[in-house]
């Protein structure tokens, strides 16, 4: 455990380490540690709490947030102080852990970054084949939508005005289990929205990564994949084998030709993948519904069509018929799945999803990890303590001997 790792090494060398302060900082600095000693007792009847029962995740993360403050004020008025950065990092650490943990019970846009941080794990797990590679454009595109205000990226300047209009067709007709003779395939066949997905969405966001977007964010990563060549060839041949792929129709695909562009027939057995969008479509449904238990949610994320079923409960082939009973998915030209009311998903319609997302009750293992959590809070606390009576100690030497 990284924090109770830290704590022991910190009890057994904070006598040692004494903070060095000039002779005129003295008596600033001893009033900043009576601050930070009365703002640590303010938290004791918390921490007296976690005692009494199982830990609350949500009094941690106050908990955690209070020791925080603490120590970066001991920082702020000591920066070469090595015991404070180090309690610091420990606590970064507990509270990083708290906050994914939380995540999933928030539900909305919190729970969205480890949802789409497993999925692309998963895919990347066995290599990246056929319309995995769609699929990866696809999480590109939510986790730029998710994050492009914090990052301070205006996209209609970055993307050009019709960003919008490609997004909605990635977000809908590409992916696993997406593919479909769109009403804008004459406009936007699939050559062309994948060639302008790497012609100006990796190219124009390359030179951010490492700057306003973070090298190691789903977005920062997916780019450095498509600046690769063999995974630009992948991208491409998906776009040749759009209409004929089997894992790009979640219901078949009948021998039909639309604009120019003939489908053929694929039965809806052939189809083992589910794209981001509609496993996120899905689970939100059933989660709604309580037909998924907290500890099914990874397997669904992670997991193929097979899995679905296995979770949801359905026949072979009963993934689509269940997308297609949702309010907002429709069959249309057939068995192929439809999105109401616009052209492609559009971006806010996303967002709106996105952000309603349903949270979940926390599995018997995430429990088990508060509580870990917990008595290392607890563990700190007493080290706080400990540490500020040393450096008032020392201090108060050093002041009688000037």
């Amino acid at each position: 455990m990284i924090t109770n790792n830290i704590t022991n090494a910190l009890l057994g060398s904070i006598e040692q380490k004494a903070p060095q302060v000039a002779p005129e900082n003295i008596e600033a600095y001893l009033a900043t540690i009576s601050k930070a000693e009365n703002d640590l007792e303010k938290i004791d009847p918390a921490i007296a709490q976690l005692n009494k029962g199982p830990a609350d995740s949500e009094v941690l993360a106050m908990v955690a947030a209070h020791q925080k403050q603490v120590v970066q004020s001991m920082v702020s008025s000591n920066p070469e102080d090595a015991i404070a950065l180090t309690l610091a990092a420990s606590i970064e650490a507990y509270s990083k852990q708290l906050e994914d943990i939380q995540a999933w019970t928030e539900g909305g846009s919190a729970v969205l970054e480890p949802m789409l941080d497993m999925i692309y794990q998963s895919i990347l797990a066995d290599g990246v084949d056929g319309t995995e590679y769609e699929d990866l454009m696809q999480l590109l595109v939510m986790d730029l939508l998710l994050n492009a205000d914090a990052w301070g990226l205006n996209l209609s300047d970055l993307l050009g005005p019709d960003y919008e209009v490609y997004f909605a067709q990635i977000t809908e007709h590409f992916g696993s289990g997406l593919h479909y003779p769109y009403g804008q395939i004459g406009n936007h066949p699939p050559e062309e929205v994948i060639g302008w997905f790497l012609g100006t969405v990796i190219t124009q966001l390359t030179p951010y990564v490492g700057n306003k977007i973070p090298v190691d964010s789903l977005t920062g990563q997916i780019v450095t994949f498509f600046n690769e060549p063999a995974n630009k060839s992948g991208l491409e041949d998906c776009a040749d084998n759009y209409f004929t792929d089997p894992n790009g129709f979640i219901n078949g695909s009948d021998d039909v030709e639309r604009n120019g562009y003939q489908f053929v027939d694929i039965d809806a057995s052939e189809c083992e993948r589910l794209s981001p969008t509609l496993k996120i479509f899905v689970l939100a449904e059933a989660a709604e519904n309580g037909q998924v238990s907290a500890e099914d949610w990874e397997n669904f994320l992670t997991g193929d069509i097979e899995d679905a079923e296995e979770i949801l409960g359905l026949s072979d082939g009963g993934v689509g018929q269940y997308l297609c009973d949702m309010d907002e998915w429709t069959p249309e030209w057939g068995p192929f799945p439809d999105y109401s009311g616009s052209n492609g998903i559009y971006p806010d319609d996303l967002i709106a999803t996105l952000e309603h997302f349903p949270g979940r009750e926390l599995t018997d293992e995430e429990l088990e990890e508060v509580n870990r959590i917990g008595d290392q809070v607890k563990m700190l606390q007493q080290t706080l303590k400990y540490w500020l009576q040393i450096c008032r100690d020392e201090q108060m030497a050093i002041a009688r001997n000037i």
